[in-house]
């Protein structure tokens, strides 16, 4: 687990060893253990590495890797869990390793397969690997996008980094706001700037599941390499726990002690369980809560000592918080606003103390098993849709939304009109009319919403709404929660988080099991991930399994938080709101901030929360150039 980093000039240039010194040494938090860096004969393109090390702790296992004949060099942020048997097949085609380092099988499988190496990897990855002849690169991320890769492509070359503040040390990236970036950033469940755009105009994102090829100092291709295909079909509890286990098993790779975060819900209980099953004892848990009374804890401290963990807890500090949350923008780079992950800070400073350097979490289960609140209506909606004559619908639909544009029965009309993989897009588009108009003074053009949502949807998927809802939320809506929450906190802590639920085998077999098999109705918001709950009844006992859903850091609400320890700063922060360049109408923000304290129900926290979140960027984190 690392920080990476590299150019790929169109010339040569004296400042390129400076420029990407200073680079890596951004990313020192990510890889406090060692780095490395080289540049090409010509000094037009190299490569910059920080090191956290897990599997093979040896100075043999330093980044960049080069190959055999000294022609290909690489730096890889992540894992690659099948690596073992990758290794073996590639020495048996005569390559020569020069570490046990997991991350040396991607350069010798590139050697043999090309850009065909994507799709034989099971890990999180984020890697670059450098041509020295040429100075092209070729860049990867892997399926679900656990490991970030930014980059800027310039008038002199392409940049690219695993964290924004990286790239912000190449002088001629164009760091201007990006409205937008910051548009799509405010809308319905977003709480970070979706891929493929960055808060500023000059840096992008590769999304999940892609690959991109540098050549003489341009990006020439961009492909999404991973496009599971979603076919429903039924499957038996005991086939998904024993895809389960083994995800957990790939996931125990390392030379280094492995805890575990433990809520005492469903899937970090699920995980420790398994854990412990194959061989692992005396594992150390932790938990976060609003105090020692928290409810949350009481549950995380059943499952501690069911489990026979080492536990500890973390309680809500708001001062505290509000610090890890000025450094969580610092690192990020870009405006984010998720209380969980300042939870999940105080969370990795203590495990950080306790010097542990690996931890797993059962992020993207939710996503993957259909386990959120909402689930159950989205059922009975797509179980009325799935059973109408698709065209009939979406006429009946067109005639009748004008009409019936608020609440459930509107919000429902306007899925049913659109097509299927265009149906969450349109939901985007609709707020984005009514919002934008009613916040900013200069036009942001809608379609820029398609151009985001209709690139994960081939045009003849036939999904039911539900589906293809989560699928969105898996690969980009909820990625706050997903994977920038298992990577952002984590590695701002020199902490790596494995999150077994995020498996590509696994996420490829949940995505195909029917949702009937996934969600029952109740009435207290248990009946989410039925079959992963059915398939833990044997280990698990029904008050872990069937208990309401709850989120992390639950009894810590966010509305709670704006009105009550973090008042005060986000009045100063509304009474002296940046405009983002003439971007926002400042008055009616003001007004928009006057009406949530007057607590008008039609302000939603979490919009004054974003709108929080980007002033606080734009002052902590240097936001503009």
């Amino acid at each position: 687990m690392c920080g990476i980093a590299g150019l790929s000039l169109n010339t040569p240039n004296s400042d390129l060893k400076s420029i990407l010194d200073a680079m890596s040494r951004s990313l020192v938090h990510r890889g406090p253990d060692a780095d490395g860096l080289i540049v090409n004969d010509k000094g037009s393109a190299g490569l910059a590495h920080r090191r956290l090390s897990i599997v093979d702790v040896t100075d043999h296992a330093r980044q960049p890797f080069v190959n055999e004949d000294g022609t290909l060099a690489m730096v890889c942020n992540g894992e690659i869990y099948n690596a073992p048997e990758l290794r073996e097949r590639l020495l048996a085609n005569g390559h020569t390793f020069t570490s046990n380092s997991d991350n040396e099988v991607v350069l010798h499988l590139f050697e043999d397969m090309g850009e065909g190496a994507c799709h034989v990897l099971k890990g999180m990855f984020a890697f670059a690997i450098l041509d020295l002849r040429s100075g092209d690169v070729f860049c990867a991320r892997d399926p679900l996008g656990k490991k970030p890769l930014y980059y800027a492509e310039t008038e002199l070359g392409v940049a690219l980094a695993s964290e924004i503040p990286a790239l912000r040390k190449v002088p001629w990236v164009d760091q201007s706001l990006d409205p937008q970036a910051i548009g799509l950033y405010l809308l319905r469940n977003l709480r970070h700037v979706p891929d493929p755009w960055t808060i500023y105009k000059g840096v992008r994102t590769l999304p999940p599941g892609h690959k991109m090829r540098v050549s003489r100092g341009h990006v020439v291709q961009m492909e999404r390499f991973w496009k599971p295909k979603i076919k429903p079909q039924d499957v038996r509890p005991d086939e998904v726990l024993q895809t389960f286990d083994a995800a957990v098993k790939r996931r125990t790779m390392a030379d280094v002690e492995i805890g575990a975060l433990l809520s005492g819900g469903v899937d970090s209980t699920a995980i420790v369980d398994s854990l412990k099953r194959q061989g692992f004892e005396n594992i150390r848990t932790y938990a976060f809560g609003l105090d020692a009374n928290d409810a949350e804890l009481e549950r995380a401290r059943l499952a501690a000592g069911l489990l026979g963990t080492r536990h500890r807890e973390v309680h809500f500090d708001a001062d505290r918080q509000h610090d890890l949350f000025d450094d969580l923008l610092r690192h990020h780079g870009q405006p984010i606003m998720a209380l969980p992950l300042t939870h999940a800070m105080m969370l990795f400073d203590a495990i950080h103390k306790d010097g542990l350097k690996v931890v797993m979490s059962g992020h993207g289960a939710d996503e993957v098993f259909y386990g959120y609140d909402g689930a159950a209506n989205l059922v009975s909606f797509s179980n009325f849709d799935d059973a109408m004559p698709k065209a009939l619908s979406r006429a009946v639909a067109r005639i009748l939304s004008p009409f019936m544009t608020s609440g459930s029965l509107g919000q429902a009309l306007r899925v049913l009109k659109r097509k299927p993989g265009a149906r969450k897009a349109g939901l985007y588009q609709d707020e984005a009319e009514q919002l934008w108009g009613g916040l900013f003074q200069t036009r942001i053009d809608p379609r820029c919403i398609q151009s985001w949502v209709k690139p994960w949807f081939t045009g003849d998927d036939n999904l039911s709404y539900i589906d293809e809802a989560a699928f969105l939320g898996l690969v980009q809506e909820n990625a706050h929660a997903i994977t920038i929450a298992g990577d952002l906190p984590a590695m701002a802590r020199s902490i790596e988080v494995r999150c077994p639920f995020l498996d590509v085998d696994l996420v490829g077999a949940a995505l195909n099991i029917p949702y009937a098999q996934k969600v029952k109705r109740t009435s207290d918001f248990s009946g989410g991930k039925l079959i992963l709950k059915q398939a833990l009844e044997g280990r698990l006992p029904q008050d872990i399994l069937y208990a309401p859903k709850r989120g992390f850091g639950y009894f810590v609400q966010e509305e709670d938080v704006l009105r009550g320890p973090w008042k005060e700063r986000v009045d100063d922060a509304f009474a002296d709101f940046d405009d983002c360049g003439g971007l926002f109408d400042v008055l009616r923000v003001r007004d928009l901030k006057s009406r949530f304290d007057q607590n008008d129900a039609g302000v939603p926290a979490s919009l004054i929360a974003k709108l929080y979140a980007l002033q606080r960027f734009l002052h902590v984190a240097g936001g503009r150039a």
